[in-house]
């Protein structure tokens, strides 16, 4: 297969390409225990390599950019709170 494919690395190199091209993917854990026959989720970490590209789009995906408030939603809560406070 890898002649015919004109790659030249070993097979385990396939198989770890393969696992952390899943892990990146988003492939439930599950599913790809199941797919690599792994028993064990420390197997499976061992053989996932998630790519520095992909952890940076992960962490830019929180996206700190705060909300706009919506005021209607804002008039709402502040309508409850200042109905249900008491002041002594």
């Amino acid at each position: 297969m890898r002649k015919k494919a004109k790659v030249e690395c070993r097979w385990h190199d396939l198989r770890h390409t393969v696992c952390t091209k899943m892990a990146e993917a988003g492939v439930p854990e599950s599913t790809m225990l199941a797919i690599m026959g792994h028993m064990s989720r420390a197997m499976l970490e061992r053989y996932s390599h998630i790519r520095m590209h992909a952890k940076r789009e992960a962490v830019e995906a929180l996206n700190f950019t705060p909300a706009k408030p919506n005021l209607n939603e804002a008039a709402k809560v502040s309508a409850k709170v200042s109905t249900s406070a008491t002041l002594n």
